[in-house]
């Protein structure tokens, strides 16, 4: 079974929410400098979004039930640099992912109450703003709908109370 594309999804929620476009001002990977064409066409521009790759969460956790589970959790960095004050970008994107849970995915578990500052700026005087979270999802499900562990069953909160606690 293929590895789950959890930057892509990401990425592909912040521009469904109309923060970024992928590809113009919204990245997947690591944080690029600022880079122009000779003609001053920027490629990277400043003001911009980067999801970084995500790093594997802990250990899977199978479930069965009515559905056999395989849970998984990857921890997901997104870095928003700007050139005035980039909080208000940063909280925007950071509200829009602590409301949705793409299709496929159990949810977003945000790490933090909100955006924080990266102490020091880049090469060009840019601010530089951190989200962090959690994409908890069935790694055998590649469907949204029938069988999943979600928030709106009170049968999962019990599973989800399990999947929030562990160390």
């Amino acid at each position: 079974m293929p590895i789950r594309q959890v930057a892509n999804d990401i990425a592909a929620q912040i521009a469904t929410d109309g923060l970024g476009t992928v590809g113009t001002n919204l990245f997947r990977g690591p944080t690029r400098p600022h880079t122009q064409t000779t003609a001053g066409v920027d490629l990277i521009p400043r003001d911009a979004i980067f999801v970084a790759l995500p790093t594997p969460g802990p250990d899977p956790l199978p479930m069965a039930g009515t559905a056999y589970q395989d849970i998984r959790t990857a921890a997901v960095q997104i870095i928003v640099r700007n050139t005035d004050t980039a909080s208000t970008v940063a909280e925007q994107v950071y509200n829009a992912l602590a409301a949705a849970t793409p299709a496929t995915y159990i949810a977003l578990e945000m790490i933090g109450s909100g955006p924080a500052y990266i102490p020091g700026i880049d090469q060009h005087q840019d601010n530089l703003w951190s989200i962090n979270l959690h994409a908890i999802y069935d790694q055998r499900d590649t469907t949204s709908g029938d069988g999943e562990l979600d928030f709106s069953d009170a049968d999962d909160s019990a599973w989800l109370t399990i999947l929030f606690s562990r160390p």
